[in-house]
């Protein structure tokens, strides 16, 4: 829709950041009690409020906003959403991997020693070489999405690429972590 300039100037807050950012300083003390009300922590209530800024000052909105404190108090409903769903899969993905490795030492009888340990150690420090070779972008991407649990679409966003491209950086990568593999259970990766 293609407003004539002045209209745009007239309109409250016409994607002007600064002018949703106003608001949002003019009511944060408001916002955050409504985090901390819904998350019951304080310190969480801060980090997504700290969340919901960062979101206010890199995006642009692509048109007027009618009620811009209900359009704080909605992402900041978001933000707390989108941080128990994480917290879930985090929660999923601990709970999976221990019962993976209880099944694998129940399995195996095998008890954990110090020689075990620097053996896992000296083959996660090969893997991580081997990741070391990717293309910096490639590894970023990789680090992203599997440790720091940012989605395809925002690192997508980030790096201004398509999911499609975040895509085939990730399955390079997946490429190289599934070839150290197969050589390490081949024991080619031994010194």
């Amino acid at each position: 829709m293609n407003l004539p300039k002045s209209t745009l100037e007239q309109s409250p807050l016409h994607s002007d950041k600064s002018g949703l950012s106003q608001v949002f300083e003019d009511n944060r003390s408001a916002l955050l009690r409504f985090l901390t009300a819904r998350t019951r922590d304080p310190s969480q209530a801060e980090d997504l409020l700290q969340d919901v800024w960062i979101k206010i000052d890199t995006h642009t909105q692509s048109g007027p906003i009618d009620n811009p404190l209900g359009y704080l108090f909605k992402m900041c409903e978001n933000v707390v959403r989108d941080a128990k769903r994480s917290e879930v899969r985090k929660l999923a993905r601990e709970t999976l991997w221990s019962e993976s490795q209880s099944d694998i030492f129940a399995q195996r009888g095998d008890q954990l020693t110090p020689e075990k340990i620097a053996l896992e150690r000296d083959q996660l420090k090969h893997a991580l070489l081997e990741l070391e070779k990717l293309p910096d972008r490639t590894r970023q991407i990789f680090i992203d999405f599997r440790l720091n649990e940012i989605t395809q679409k925002e690192i997508a966003a980030n790096l201004d690429i398509s999911i499609s491209a975040v895509e085939k950086h990730l399955q390079r990568a997946y490429r190289v972590v599934m070839d150290y593999r197969k050589k390490d259970d081949a024991g080619l990766n031994r010194p």
